[in-house]
């Protein structure tokens, strides 16, 4: 049996996990195109910063494929999937493979229209790996002024760390309000005030129009409004899109990722895909689509590397979850934060503590929560969530600075710590007859 995986990141080192507690005679072949071993893409802005160093990055020991038995193909990349023959190409070599994992993370969006990204090609970077990190450490050196574009976790996270290093930054962002995807109105304001308490700089409701300078030298960036910003470096971070381009004349059915069912296979026989190019069950809307976190990618990894080794695992589905920390402010959300008509809302804003919690509920059960600074008790808020539990007996007590989880009624407390907090269910083969 030859297991490929192509990806080497959480889902693909999850899936290796899950398949050698199977499978110990398999071969497993990793293909993955950065030259680094797993690392923790949560922490590049802390790299950055240099608040950490490169040694505790990396999540996994140097001996971690060898130990396995894995044979790791770095600095390669797959190019062509050819499923009628169970082969893919890399690097213009085919390879056959009996069970393949897509584990092929996202890329950085680059918006259509800027002009001057060629010219000043060695100006810009995205962010959403270690390499971008060590590229922009070094350039930050002599560059004094950074504009991000892009006012998401990975561009307010890449401010941040410039404002640790001293850098002028400013962030310039398309939607009025920063984090507009994990937060509302007001944690977005109390956020963007706690980063312009360190120095950092916003334009929302804008956009970069053209970068200026001369010679390959980024001098300034030019904004919609027609304000010109001087900047020696800009990044490029609004966002990231799968990495499904080689894949789409292969048969596989593609909508915004890889569509998988919960087995985390996809319409073709043998091949599954995990992480964030994976489009599988959210549990709030029952929708599929993309949950780019670590804790979706984690377990979707192992529930593919189970049922590729032969063991029948349903992955339950996933929410969205952001936990943030930015200066001395930290946030958690779970599920989504914007109501909508017709849903109930419980909040309490401490203005001189700036504490700030936000229960979003549909029909007695909590479909969003958004927790600033008080954030000590927000994990019983995933179960509930999850587990769908209805909280209308209990509503007011909800955002008590007492409730967490020995303030559920014994009932539900009971039933929802005597299962397991896996997404994942998983079923050992009835053993044969003889």
């Amino acid at each position: 049996m030859r297991y490929v995986i192509v990806g080497n990141s959480f889902a693909g080192t999850f899936a290796i996990e899950a398949i050698r507690s199977i499978d110990r005679q398999g071969e497993i072949v990793l293909i993955g195109d950065e030259p680094e071993r797993l690392y923790s893409r949560a922490m590049i802005h802390e790299y950055l910063a240099g608040v950490v160093d490169e040694s505790k990055m990396f999540l996994r020991d140097r001996a971690f494929h060898s130990r396995l038995d894995v044979t790791a193909l770095s600095g390669q990349r797959a190019e062509k999937l050819l499923p009628e023959s169970h082969e893919i190409v890399v690097d213009g070599e085919k390879m056959v493979y009996n069970k393949l994992l897509l584990a092929v993370g996202g890329s950085p969006f680059v918006p259509p229209g800027i002009e001057g990204l060629d010219a000043f090609k060695d100006c810009v970077f995205g962010f959403t790996r270690m390499a971008d990190a060590a590229g922009l450490s070094r350039r930050a050196q002599e560059a004094r002024r950074v504009v991000v574009l892009g006012a998401g976790l990975i561009g307010m996270q890449a401010a941040e760390a410039f404002a640790h290093l001293g850098k002028q930054v400013t962030v310039v962002e398309l939607a009025n309000q920063v984090l507009p995807l994990a937060t509302d109105d007001l944690a977005a304001e109390m956020l963007q005030t706690e980063m312009q308490e360190e120095g950092v700089q916003f334009r929302t409701g804008n956009s970069v129009t053209a970068l200026l300078g001369e010679n390959g030298v980024l001098r300034a960036v030019k904004l919609r409004s027609g304000e010109e910003i001087e900047a020696e470096l800009f990044v490029i971070a609004v966002g990231v899109r799968p990495n499904v381009g080689w894949l789409r004349d292969s048969g596989l059915v593609i909508d915004r990722g890889i569509v998988v069912d919960e087995h985390l296979q996809t319409n073709l026989e043998d091949v599954y895909a995990a992480g964030d190019c994976a489009q599988g069950l959210e549990l709030i809307s029952g929708s599929r689509m993309v949950l780019a976190t670590i804790p979706v990618a984690s377990e979707q990894g192992l529930t593919a590397g189970y049922n590729m080794a032969g063991m029948e695992a349903e992955y339950r589905g996933g929410i969205p979850l952001n936990a943030l920390q930015f200066g001395r402010l930290q946030m958690v959300s779970y599920g989504y934060v914007r109501e909508k008509d017709g849903q109930e809302v419980v909040s309490l804003l401490d203005e001189d503590k700036r504490v700030y919690k936000k229960i979003v509920l549909e029909d007695g059960r909590i479909t969003g929560t958004l927790f600033v600074r008080a954030i000590d008790r927000a994990g019983v808020f995933r179960r509930l969530i999850e587990d769908k539990v209805d909280v209308s007996a209990f509503t007011s007590k909800l955002i008590s600075d007492e409730f967490g989880a020995a303030a559920l009624p014994e009932e539900i407390r009971r039933e929802m710590f005597e299962k397991p907090q896996s997404r994942i269910a998983v079923r050992r083969p009835e053993p044969q007859e003889a």
